[in-house]
């Protein structure tokens, strides 16, 4: 077995303590990463007065010191001359920061030291202190020891993950996927199962409102929304689960005037104040169906009701529910919080839209920085940019950033967000390789054990542009289940931790083929993801877009 060095916990230590200690009058509160060959953090401190974001850019400088085994002003300086930016490596967590140094030699790498809090260059004169400690105390100790590379764990460094960068290497697949099937709710030849638990999660494909003893439709729009919350209740029960347990149900509606026949059912299963969060979108669903139910929920959880007051809504239900660690809103709509109405102006309303979804995240005992998925619903994309803006000040690049997808949608007012979080655990984003967005924003989040993936299209990773889809949907399904599959793995996971999966499409006359290349990426039928086909949400040549719910 090949082994080689890597820094252990005590160098490291040493490391940090002579960095602070180096510290003299007028300098600034600073934070100190020291990391493994991998760029994997050992050991950190951030002093008091010292902010998140130097810790995440000490992080960094560490990360990027190591993984290009060169310092970080070096690094800088040959991108330059090479005329080449960070963009060119689509790794997030990349800087050209001064104050990256690496521990050991150009081609015996064992660690690196990052600093950050005051200027460029005395960055650089402490992580030196540190780096020089870090090479005597790296002698005068047993030095750690590894095969080939680490497992991607860091040995003490306090935060349980990173924020920013993917960690896949030391995540294991802890969840297994369960199936439950309601004879009679879904329709012939379907390739999903109504109901699927991973882990502590379970989700629900799209619940028609069809008669269950005769396989048909309701005659009309209205009794298909009683049979549909009818069907909800027998197949969450059936399932062993309870109506208790259930933390989201969305509202798929063929015509906004179908709204009318949404709340009968919903107080019949759910008649008093304990609702779960609600949303309802609309679009263009099969032919003759009115409605389509589907619900996300906790096993074994109770809800806690999460109310922001002055962010009201017309329907009875809560702004959101807390269940456990996981956190479901219902739609955020953009008003003053002091006088519950509607702010004027798109960016107003943007501002207003985001700054109350802090409010959520902040009354559900968390934060911005604990959501997992935010959905995005815009009325005129040419304040999309501006929108990007306010997601950059929630989630600014460089750290933690939420997974995201923007819909074009028509409503009265600019904008409404919609998000799921969990509160607590390591935050960690993942990408693609040969695969992107337009937007600063990751391929996927993960937070914990709740993973959720932004768009991902059909992309041909190896095609040259990350961001066009190949050309038909065959292409397009097969390499967009591809990159699905790259990207659970790339969190740690499996295609097999994969709860639920929403397949955005151009025209259900596609689904066959899409079909097929579902049936290629699951080939067992009783171990597939739930899923919800939506009409909705893609653009120019893009026939099929996958978005990913994973419990790893």
């Amino acid at each position: 077995m090949n082994t080689k060095q890597s820094i252990g916990l005590e160098s490291a230590r040493r490391a940090v303590a002579a960095t602070l200690a180096a510290l003299v009058a007028g300098d600034k509160p600073i934070a100190v990463v020291v990391a493994d060959e991998n760029g994997e953090p050992v050991y950190a401190e951030r002093m008091d007065g010292a902010t998140a974001n130097d810790l995440r850019q000490a992080e960094r400088k560490a990360y990027t010191a190591a993984f290009m085994a060169r310092d970080t002003r070096g690094y800088r300086e040959q991108l330059l001359h090479d005329g080449r930016t960070l963009a060119d490596w689509s790794d997030p967590m990349m800087t050209t920061l001064t104050g990256g140094l690496t521990i050991g030699g150009r081609r015996e790498v064992f660690g690196a030291i990052g600093v950050h809090g005051n200027s460029a260059v005395r960055d650089e004169q402490l992580a030196r202190v540190g780096l020089d400690v870090a090479l005597k105390a790296s002698l005068d100790t047993k030095p750690a020891v590894s095969p080939g590379r680490t497992n991607g764990e860091s040995q003490a460094n306090g935060r349980g993950g990173s924020d920013g960068r993917e960690r896949g290497a030391g995540m294991t697949q802890t969840a297994q996927r369960k199936a439950f099937n309601l004879p009679g709710l879904a329709p012939a030849g379907s390739v999903a199962p109504d109901l699927v638990q991973v882990g502590n999660l379970f989700f629900t494909s799209g619940i028609r409102g069809v008669d269950l003893t005769t396989g048909k439709l309701g005659e009309s729009a209205e009794e298909q929304f009683m049979l549909a919350w009818r069907n909800l209740r027998q197949l969450v029960e059936g399932a062993g689960l309870s109506l208790d347990n259930v933390g989201l149900v969305t509202n798929f509606l063929d015509t906004q005037d179908y709204r009318q026949y949404i709340n009968p059912g919903w107080l019949e299963l759910f008649p008093n104040d304990n609702r779960p969060a609600r949303k309802t979108t609309a679009y263009p669903l099969p032919a003759g169906e009115a409605v389509a139910l589907q619900a996300y929920g906790v096993v074994g959880g109770r809800r806690e009701i999460i109310q922001v007051e002055g962010l009201a809504h017309r329907d009875p239900l809560p702004n959101g529910v807390r269940i456990g660690d996981y956190v479901f809103s219902s739609v955020i709509v953009p008003q003053d919080l002091a006088t519950a109405k509607t702010v004027e102006g798109p960016e107003a309303q943007t501002d207003q839209c985001f700054d109350n979804m802090r409010v959520f995240m902040e009354k559900a005992g968390g934060g911005v920085e604990d959501v997992v998925l935010q959905w995005v619903y815009l009325n005129d994309f040419e304040y999309q940019k501006y929108m990007v803006d306010v997601y950059l000040k929630a989630w600014p690049e460089g750290g933690y950033q939420s997974a995201r997808k923007t819909f074009r949608y028509p409503m009265n007012g600019q904008i409404q967000i919609q998000v799921i979080g969990r509160i607590g655990g390591a935050r960690s984003n993942h990408e693609i390789e040969g695969h992107g967005h337009h937007d600063p924003i990751p391929m996927g989040a993960r937070i914990g054990d709740l993973y959720a993936s932004s768009g991902v299209s059909g992309v041909d990773p190896s095609g040259g542009d990350r961001l066009a889809s190949a050309e038909g949907v065959e292409a397009q399904s097969k390499f967009g289940l591809g990159n699905i599959e790259g990207l659970v793995k790339a969190g740690g996971g499996s295609l097999s931790n994969i709860g639920h999966m929403t397949l955005l499409v151009q025209d259900y006359a596609d689904l066959p083929v899409v079909d097929a290349a579902w049936e290629h990426a699951f080939p067992d039928a009783n171990n597939r993801p739930a899923r919800q086909i939506m009409k909705l949400g893609t653009q120019g040549n893009s026939r099929v877009q996958f978005h990913m719910l994973a419990v790893v």
